[in-house]
């Protein structure tokens, strides 16, 4: 496309898209009688804020030493709030920056060894990957790699097992049992509260809409869900079978018949040894340890000359400003994710942009926004090249597909390229709650996207052509991003997940592997001189405590308390907000299907 066609300005209106319609106080609505059930549970203590995702420890920095890890909770993908401090450089570490500091002090002279310490690492399974092969190259290198962890579960084992040596607690526990998905449907729910939900979708695999409308899943959401974990778990028996050395049948075999004492999992060569957190410490004898964020202060300033951009895209992609939703997470808007584009494209000193998606996907209209802003990149002349953390599905593979070259861990929940998009009837609601409605209109389909009814025939006619335009649109995109026909996408689209692996066999992806190797990617298609020094600019930059300050003075929305404390409710009421946000931006939902947590 050339510079003169025209682009739409977010903060503009925005043609004539399908009114909200009072999506929100219709949420509320249910939110509230779903909210009325739920009991008070405990609730957070601030020191975890003060504590960070990362507890590692810190010092000075010792020449000749150990570096010391210490993985805790889930590593933030994307720079964010500075927490409490005043400098932003103060933060936790993101994943990225974990990583990258690994890989630096494996070729570093003055770094012996790498002291790992886990302690309830709750990651996503591509960031688990990322970290395993930046550990992987460290042990790689010849040195020592020590991991301690007073228990062991999936990802914190799989992690650990890159080590040289994984040693556990003499009474510790170790509970590598394989993997786990339970999936929400609310059909029931609904059903009993007066909601009905009225959806269409595009896409044979589509399925994000069966948790609102049915019981239990799908032939196709089975046959998708068996064939992408399948998969997933066959990379995790042969993670773990390559860092321990051992076959993946002996490696299989441990995971269906767990070793759960200490002994048995140090006779079945699942640990090097049994030892308390002192004895490994005390193992490096005579060796100072640095903790990983006071190396990462080392790497100093960015060089002056050319860049590499890193912009973060990571939650639910939105119309307008980034941010945190009601429920937590985070959201990325196409204003905010489109002005950063924008300074990287008009900067010359910005060789080439790697686009970091972490994102299950949203708005079908803020994810063309967000395409349009990283084709105009290309157009200056700058590479892109993509990186996919965790997720980048649906609308995350619709912002991703122009890019020169897509990289992805072997374990990203990609593709799903399929929309869907519909509404949730609330007329039984009002009626349980003795309210009564009457509704007067003008034009035959005047009510097709009316929160109390559901659509007519007529409605549904001309719903479905909208979202089928908006299906071919996307498929389009992916054809002349990928460079290959329309039907070929068609036979890998249908709305269906795949993991990285899958999708680069099916040409979605070009290469496995982690921000590292996009970012080497981008050097060589910017035509860098490999001698020559790239800096590395991450973007959006950190929020200073001030700024955090000031953001949280503006008016918000509240969740009660309860419903906050009660296990698994914030995060299913999450999704619905989530999705009664993107429904009203445009009526297309380009999401994959719920909230997939493997344990």
């Amino acid at each position: 496309m050339s510079d003169d066609v025209e682009v739409t300005d977010p903060r503009t209106p925005r043609g004539a898209p399908p009114p909200k319609r009072g999506r929100g106080a219709r949420l509320v609505l249910v939110i509230g009688l779903m909210g009325g059930l739920t009991v008070v549970a405990a609730t957070v203590g601030s020191w975890f804020l003060l504590k960070g995702a990362m507890g590692q420890h810190e010092g000075k920095v010792v020449d000749g030493g150990f570096l010391e890890v210490h993985l805790e909770g889930s590593l933030a993908d994307a720079p964010g709030d500075a927490g409490f401090t005043l400098d932003p450089a103060d933060a936790p570490l993101i994943l990225t920056e974990v990583t990258e500091d690994i890989r630096r002090a494996a070729a570093d002279p003055e770094v012996k060894g790498l002291y790992l310490e886990m302690d309830g690492f709750s990651g996503g399974w591509a960031a688990a990957q990322e970290l395993h092969g930046a550990i992987s190259a460290f042990s790689a290198s010849g040195k020592p790699c020590h991991a301690y962890a007073d228990a062991y579960d999936n990802k914190a084992y799989y992690v650990a097992s890159a080590c040289t040596d994984v040693f556990l607690a003499p009474a510790g526990v170790f509970l590598v049992t394989g993997f786990e998905i339970t999936s929400e449907y609310y059909a029931g729910t609904f059903e009993k509260i007066g909601v009905h939900a009225d959806f269409e979708h595009v896409g044979d695999f589509k399925t994000a809409v069966e948790p609102l409308q049915r019981t239990g899943p799908s032939e196709a959401a089975i046959l998708a869900m068996d064939g992408m974990l399948d998969d997933l778990y066959a990379q995790f028996i042969d993670g773990i079978a390559a860092g321990r050395k051992l076959d993946a049948a002996t490696v299989r075999a441990a995971i269906d018949d767990p070793p759960v004492t200490p002994s048995a999992a140090l006779a079945r060569g699942m640990v090097t040894g049994l030892k308390y957190r002192d004895e490994v410490r005390e193992g490096m004898a005579g060796e100072e340890r640095t903790g990983l964020k006071a190396y990462h202060a080392q790497a100093g300033n960015l060089p002056m000359g050319k860049r590499i951009a890193v912009i973060y895209a990571e939650g639910q992609i939105i119309s307008g400003e980034s941010g945190t939703p009601l429920f937590g997470g985070s959201m990325v808007g196409d204003r905010t994710l489109g002005e950063l584009l924008d300074e990287v494209r008009k900067d010359e000193d910005i060789a080439a942009l790697v686009l970091r998606v972490n994102s299950p996907g949203g708005s079908g209209l803020a994810s063309d926004n967000i395409w349009r802003g990283v084709e105009r990149v290309k157009e200056a002349g700058k590479p892109v090249v993509v990186s996919m953390g965790d997720y980048a599905a649906s609308g995350g593979y619709y912002i991703a597909a122009g890019a020169d070259h897509i990289v992805a861990q072997p374990g990203t929940l990609t593709g799903s390229i399929g929309v869907f998009g519909g509404k949730l009837n609330v007329a039984g609601l009002y009626e349980k709650l003795g309210i009564s409605l009457h509704t007067w209109k003008r034009g035959e389909l005047a009510t097709v996207f009316s929160g109390t009814s559901d659509f007519n025939e007529a409605e549904r006619a001309k719903f479905r052509e909208f979202l089928e335009a908006f299906y071919a649109s996307f498929l389009n995109r992916v054809s002349a991003g990928r460079e290959v026909p329309y039907e070929a996408v068609q036979e890998v689209a249908q709305g269906r997940v795949w993991t990285g692996q899958q999708a680069k066999e099916r040409g979605l992806v070009d290469e496995l592997g982690g921000l590292d190797a996009a970012i080497a990617q981008a050097r060589t298609l910017a035509q860098i001189p490999a001698d020559e020094q790239v800096a590395i600019e991450r973007l959006p930059k950190r929020k200073t405590f001030l700024e955090q300050i000031l953001e949280d003075l503006e008016p918000q929305a509240a969740v009660p308390a309860e419903v906050l404390a009660v296990p698994g409710l914030r995060e299913s009421l999450g999704q619905l907000w989530i999705l009664d946000q993107v429904l009203g931006d445009g009526g297309v939902a380009a999401m994959m299907p719920g909230r997939i947590e493997i344990r």
